[in-house]
């Protein structure tokens, strides 16, 4: 593995240990994606765009769960590109997506995506389970 593609996979592990635990530093977010980053996730009716709305949508997940853990199962990195499997644990006590607070445990397995470019995100594609999610905080009931 080139040392590129090795500070690449450093970069998002960084990210997913500032923004994406509970005890994460959102601080650190300019230090990680350019300010023309863009994040895309079925759940976010728009895509994120740039290291302060980033920022927000971040500190809105932090609002709605805590014990935030992102645990990377697999990565993959060729050239600029990065594409992790991650399992998310969190418990669910504050209002999320106009649901009130549930207080259950949830886990959620995704992907991402991530493009970088001069040693910052620029762009992430993230799929997750949110059928999942919206089942173990009580928003939906599976047949």
């Amino acid at each position: 593995m080139s040392s590129h593609v090795a500070d690449n996979e450093a970069i998002v592990r960084r990210d997913v240990r500032e923004v994406w635990h509970s005890s994460g530093d959102l601080d650190l977010i300019p230090d990680i994606v350019t300010d023309d980053f863009v994040y895309r996730n079925p759940l976010v009716d728009e895509p994120v765009h740039g290291p302060d709305d980033y920022r927000k949508l971040a500190a809105t997940f932090r609002d709605a769960f805590s014990d935030i853990d992102m645990e990377i199962s697999e990565m993959v990195a060729v050239n600029d590109k990065v594409v992790t499997r991650y399992t998310t644990r969190a418990v669910h006590d504050g209002e999320f997506m106009d649901i009130e607070p549930t207080h259950n445990s949830i886990e959620i397995t995704g992907i991402i995506i991530d493009h970088l470019e001069d040693g910052k995100l620029t762009e992430r594609y993230i799929n997750d389970d949110a059928l999942g999610l919206f089942e173990q905080i009580g928003a939906i009931e599976l047949p």
